[in-house]
């Protein structure tokens, strides 16, 4: 492993100055849902958000989850293994069970696992119009889980008129094949989208090569994703949508209970999982005025993850969550100089888990939560104010109520834009980690939620460069955070049990940079840079798998009307994890892990109107690295594709 290795920093310092980055839109001119849960102008958002749509997916050829939210500053997507395992993410520092996932706007978090997670390696994005990421906590907006921030995926949307087929069918390394297809419709009174997508691929063995342990053996996965979203118009103010999605990842992984002794990290080739998830919604909008917006809508979302050894099933574990949520936007025009904009709305699901696992008892538990929202916007003179208050009732362990405030004011003089903000969050105990018991389990339903406060500063400033009047733009954030009550396992060694408590307490403080150079419409660089200090508040140490240091470099070069390059350096410095030595034996549960390098390389050329080739080589460098100690990191791969948008 290297830090900083002169050879791969070179090439992408040096590509980074003739190619470009996908588009990362950091408080750009673009219109965002995620923050607010209605359409809002990105520049009047005291928040950090970043955008990366369509067309950067396509660029840098990402086809899953986890591959975009690595090239987001302030985030580490630690994946457990190829396409498919397990991916960890961490924003800000904050634990992978503080950062909340949507689908268009939909709650889908894994009630049934342990900490409530949602795994961001199970996903590819061939129905994915751009994913949303605020960094920052929004509990006030969504409830439980947004601690760290959000990450929502915003499903393809419809063209306003006519039909517009699409396909893409890839070909790479690791005996990887990706194909899909979809359809999408619109006129004045019907919009439809249908999309399949299928990925296989062999994998590789995700058992360290530096562990005697390690035999070769490759761990693959597969997906299937079905997804169709639609929208009628009954009248003029009413319009009715419905969305469905299907999604089955099934992947191989190895074991900590391998070797001659039972207790080493070592290769097994009978260790599957299943992991499926079922999204479905109906609802309406109803604009009886250019001032009121309504919207209704209620469906369901099911989770199911099994484990194999072979053909036995070891653990299931399954959930189910039944949502409603009602609210209305007022943006009142006789107030026109405040440009307010009012959401007031209800929440409410009732979620319920099925668990059978190998060490704890099977457990069937449910739970009811009913909440109330009110998010303002509102302008006093260039001040811009954003604020939001909700109110969770849960029906076990009873009532939290969080808030955010924040503000943006434009220094137009400057080309400059500061915001502050400052909110509050937390993350309920989840039925598991309230219920579960075993021989060696005690349940302790009186948990009390984690809760979060986090301070937050910004700036950004747009000057000219070349013939763009914003053709350089600079930006920092700096923020600052705790997070107490957290849950934690007490052992005791006279009883020999476990329990749950509310005994832990984190620091989260740190800062983000970043620097974009577009000095002509052909030529985009950006620079990005985030400290993060993740420390427990109790002992001092730094939390696991947070690296203090992450550097990136990306480049995009648009060279003809039909081509274009991109390339992209990643570094990822020391940080702390549990560790094995090379013969595959626990070695330290804070132990250092090297810092990694890697530098992916793209492009793209248009055959016709219709059809477009692409090409994509990640790790260019087949740099030997662990993004989670005792887990590989992917060699170099290399794939090929068609795209067909008629």
């Amino acid at each position: 492993m290297t830090c900083l290795n002169l050879r791969s920093l070179g090439a992408a310092m040096l590509l980074s100055t003739a190619l470009t980055a996908p588009l990362l839109a950091e408080d750009a001119d673009v219109v965002l849902v995620t923050a607010t849960r209605v359409e809002a102008d990105a520049d009047r958002l005291p928040a950090s958000v970043t955008v990366i749509d369509r067309d950067a997916l396509e660029q840098s050829a990402l086809n899953n989850l986890a591959d975009a939210l690595a090239t987001v500053p302030g985030l580490q997507a630690v994946r457990s293994g190829p396409a498919g395992s397990i991916t960890s993410l961490f924003i800000r520092g904050s634990n992978s069970k503080h950062a909340l996932a949507l689908y268009d706007g939909i709650r889908i978090n894994d009630a049934s696992s342990a900490p409530g997670v949602f795994n961001f390696g199970s996903d590819t994005l061939g129905d994915a119009q751009r994913i949303e990421v605020v960094r920052g906590p929004l509990s006030s907006i969504y409830g439980s889980d947004a601690i760290g921030g959000v990450v929502n995926i915003i499903p393809r949307a419809a063209p306003e008129d006519g039909l517009s087929p699409f396909a893409t069918l890839e070909l790479g390394a690791l005996n990887t094949v990706r194909a899909g297809a979809g359809l999408g419709y619109g006129d004045e009174r019907v919009n439809l989208v249908v999309a399949a997508e299928r990925l296989t691929t062999a994998g590789y063995d995700v058992t360290p090569e530096r562990m005697s342990t390690a035999g070769g053996e490759n761990d693959g996965a597969a997906f299937l994703t079905l997804t169709a979203r639609g929208e009628v118009a009954v009248t003029g103010a009413v319009r009715l949508d419905a969305l469905y999605r299907w999604r089955e990842t099934e992947v191989e992984f190895d074991t900590f209970s391998g070797g001659a002794g039972g207790s080493q990290r070592a290769d097994d080739p009978d260790l599957e999982s299943e992991d499926q998830l079922q999204v479905w919604a109906l609802g309406a909008r109803v604009t009886p005025s250019q001032a009121l917006t309504g919207r209704l809508r209620a469906g369901r979302v099911t989770t199911a993850l099994d484990s194999f050894n072979g053909a036995a099933l070891t653990d299931m574990y399954e959930s189910e969550r039944d949502f409603a949520e009602a609210f209305m936007t007022l943006r009142p025009g006789g107030l026109a100089d405040l440009n307010a904009v009012v959401t007031a709305g209800f929440d409410w699901r009732e979620e319920s888990i099925d668990t059978d696992t190998a060490f704890n008892a099977p457990l069937s538990v449910s739970e009811d939560v009913s909440s109330f929202f009110l998010i303002g916007q509102a302008a006093f003179g260039p001040l811009d104010v954003t604020a939001s208050a909700r109110f969770d009732d849960y029906d076990a362990f009873g009532e939290k109520t969080t808030a955010n405030i924040g503000a943006v004011l434009p220094l137009d003089a400057l080309s400059t834009r500061l915001r502050a903000s400052f909110g509050s969050s937390f993350k309920a105990p989840t039925l598991s980690e309230r219920f579960a018991s075993s021989r060696f389990v005690t349940p302790n339903p009186t948990l009390e939620p984690e809760e979060g406060e986090t301070l937050e500063l910004g700036f950004d400033t747009s000057l000219a460069l070349g013939d763009r009047a914003d053709g350089l733009r600079i930006g920092a954030t700096w923020y600052d955070g705790e997070i107490e009550n957290l849950i934690e396992n007490v052992f005791d060694f006279t009883t020999f049990t476990g329990t749950n408590r509310n005994i832990g307490a984190a620091e989260l403080a740190g800062w983000e940079v970043f620097l974009e150079l577009s000095p002509s419409t052909v030529i985009d660089v950006r620079f990005d840079y985030a400290n993060t200090d993740a420390i427990d508040a109790d002992t001092g140490d730094a939390l696991l798998r947070r690296p203090e240091h992450a550097f990136s470099a990306a480049a995009d070069w648009r060279v003809t009307a039909r081509a274009s390059l991109s390339a992209r350096y990643s570094y990822t410095g020391e940080r702390r994890d549990v560790t094995y030595d090379d013969d595959g034996f626990f070695l330290s549960s804070n132990g250092e892990v090297d810092a990694f390098e890697t530098v992916d390389l793209s492009g793209r050329y248009d055959v016709s109107e219709s059809v477009e080739v692409f090409a994509a080589i990640r790790n260019l460098f087949d740099e030997e690295y662990e993004p989670a100690a005792a887990f590989a990191g992917a060699p170099r791969t290399m794939s090929i594709g068609l795209r067909w948008r008629p």
